[in-house]
Formats: structure tokens, sequence, C-alpha cells
């Protein structure tokens, strides 16, 4: 009851102030809010100021809740994440989605970027997710007897929409199964033999919370990685994954709004 009524203050606050009906939303990770430029931002909520949403503490998210527009089409957009390694539960990771689809999205680009497991993906490559692995160990009971374990988390139809928007746009794109662990350190090569082992091709520290809670409320996902680096490398830590992400997000800001053109 409690969280049921934190939902309605979060949506009853921005639905004063949103005088659009919206269908598409996007969450943009690390690194990746360049995303934005490619479209026209109308209205910004700080998240601090929406009752009970999280807020984004770690560099290169900016926490902020954008409604924008590419042409006629009008999306929420996610300006940055929050990760359960802040210091936040599932719930509280996942508040952000039962809101957005209270105002109405029903499908949700997802972005992060990820380490790469496997030699066929380098930095700069983008991964389409076609499936994760799940080592966060995200339970809660709010989940219980609400996911429909014979459809897919992902969506086959945006992949597929997204496959053929690279391909005509000549963006090199892969399909795969992200990994994800809850952080914030990185993998050790020990954890990243288990990862490969488990079928992932990369490696993340956010997203499955996401798409878990779309799945159990049916919002359809499209998830896309960057990869940013080899997983287990010794490189800068998380300041250079941003920067490694931004100098590669080009390519995912073309793919992004090509398939928001075409839906």
């Amino acid at each position: 009851m409690i969280q049921d009524e934190k939902l309605s203050q979060a949506h009853n606050f921005l639905r004063r102030r949103i005088p659009y009906r919206l269908r598409i939303g996007i969450i943009l990770g690390s690194g990746l809010g360049v995303v934005r430029d490619a479209f026209h931002s109308e209205i910004a909520f700080p998240y601090k100021e929406i009752p009970y949403f999280p807020i984004s503490t770690v560099p290169g998210h900016r926490g902020r809740l954008l409604i924008a527009r590419r042409g006629r089409t009008r999306v929420l957009i996610m300006d940055g994440r929050v990760h359960r390694y802040e210091g936040y539960s599932f719930e509280q990771v996942t508040f952000p989605i039962k809101v957005m689809h209270r105002l109405g999205i029903r499908s949700l680009v997802i972005t992060n970027a990820a380490g790469s497991l496997t030699e066929w993906l380098v930095p700069g490559d983008l991964m389409l997710i076609e499936d994760h692995v799940d080592l966060m160990f995200n339970v809660s009971p709010e989940l219980s007897g609400s996911l429909v374990f014979h459809k897919s988390y992902y969506s086959k139809r945006l992949i597929d929409l997204a496959e053929s928007i690279a391909l005509s746009q000549k963006v090199r794109i892969r399909r795969g199964v992200l990994v994800a662990s809850t952080g914030p350190t990185y993998e050790t090569p020990a954890e990243v033999e288990v990862a490969r082992k488990a079928g992932g091709h990369a490696v993340t520290m956010s997203t499955i919370p996401e798409v878990t809670m779309c799945h159990a409320l049916g919002i359809s996902v499209l998830g896309i990685s960057l990869i940013t680096n080899m997983a287990a490398w010794h490189g800068g830590g998380h300041r250079e994954v941003i920067e490694l992400a931004r100098k590669g997000s080009s390519n995912l800001k073309r793919l992004i709004t090509g398939v928001i053109d075409a839906m």
C-alpha cells in the first residue's frame, strides 16, 4: 500500500505537468547522454523534484526526466539511471519503470555501457540484447506471480526493426546475451570466465532490474549495449568508461533515432 501511494504521488506530480500523450521511452546509460541531442527537449524534471524518485549519484548520469520531441514523435527520456550499487533496492531502481508505465509508456529503449566477453565484440560495437543472465539476484515479493515465463524479455519485433535500421545506416551491430552483476567493482578474470560459461557476450551493472519490471508490466523492450571495453581490463575505471561511451555513442544515436522514426 505504501509503495502504491508513493507511485501515485509521483505519477500525479508528472501527469499534471505533462500535456502530451506518451507511448515510447528511452533510458540512457553511462556516458550516453549525447543521444538526447538528437531530440528537442521540451520539459525537464530533475529526479530530486519528483516525489520518491531515486536520485542518480554516479558521474555520467544527469538525473533528469525529459519530455523530448523528434519530428511529430514525443518520447520520455531518463537522462541517467540509478543502480543497485548506489545503495538502492530493486524496488527503488525499478520505481521509474512503474512511473513510466503509469504515464502510458508501452515501448522502452534501454541502453547501457558494457564490457565485452568475446573477441567478436570490440569497443565501439553495439549489441542488441536477445537474452540475459541475472547475477544480481533480483528477488522481490512484488514480482511473485506476475511474470509470464513463456514470453521473451526482449521484443523480437523491435530487435528485427533495429537490425534493419542498422543495416540501412551501415552501423556495425551484433546480437548477444547480456550478463549483469551488482558491482560497483569490475569483474575479476575468474568472474569473466563464469560469465562466459553462463553464455554471456557482454557484462554490465544495470539494465536487468529494469527489464524484469518491464516484463512484469507488459512493456516491450529494445535493449542495446554499447561496448566500451573488454571485461576484466585494467583501465581507468568508471570515468574512462564514460569517456569511451561518449566517443562511441554516435552510432548509438543514429540507431535509436532511426528506430524512433520507424516506430
